[in-house]
């Protein structure tokens, strides 16, 4: 058998093209039972009808934890938060959930700092790249229509993040004028 690293991709999507239907559906049966992570993606892929809210609450979740765990402290991994917005992003397709989730994060970057303080400088910097394409994607036409539904938000984001450092507090203030002077 071969070692699980050495065999590409295109050996297993041969494979799977030449899978009967329903023994596809078992496998994703499987994997879906195999992780949350799993069930989150294929979900946001495929579940049929009004199911924006509840797995976008679910990816909300997930970033949330990462600054206020029920369980204590939260991890502060930028790399999961960055990946359950890619996730969705990816999984969806739904713009308005996309930027739900990036003006999410920032909010929690700056509702941690107000509670505990200052956080390291790269956390900084992912909350600054995550604001700058949220920005990008409300002045594109697409974007544009959401615009009525997170103005207060960013107004709100722009008044609490006033005097937090690494100029983050600055950036938020020119990222926000930016967008209200476009809109």
């Amino acid at each position: 058998m071969a070692k699980e690293d050495s065999v590409k991709w295109a050996e297993v999507e041969k494979t799977l093209q030449d899978t009967d239907k329903k023994d596809l559906i078992v496998l994703i049966r499987e994997l879906y039972r195999h992780s949350a992570e799993n069930r989150q993606i294929i979900i946001s892929r495929h579940a049929k009808g009004k199911k924006s809210d509840w797995v976008l609450e679910s990816f909300q979740r997930v970033i949330r934890n990462e600054f206020f765990s029920d369980k204590g402290y939260g991890g502060l991994q930028s790399d999961v938060v960055r990946k359950a917005v890619l996730d969705y992003s990816e999984g969806s397709g739904d713009l308005a959930g996309t930027m739900e989730l990036m003006l999410f994060f920032v909010e929690n970057v700056v509702e941690f700092i107000n509670e505990y303080g200052d956080i390291d400088e790269e956390f900084y910097d992912v909350a600054y790249e995550m604001f700058r394409k949220f920005c990008e994607l409300i002045k594109t036409p697409d974007g544009q229509s959401f615009y009525p539904h997170f103005k207060t938000r960013l107004l709100k984001l722009r008044s609490e993040s006033d005097d937090f450092g690494y100029g983050f507090g600055d950036d938020i203030a020119i990222f926000v004028e930016d967008v209200e002077d476009f809109f």
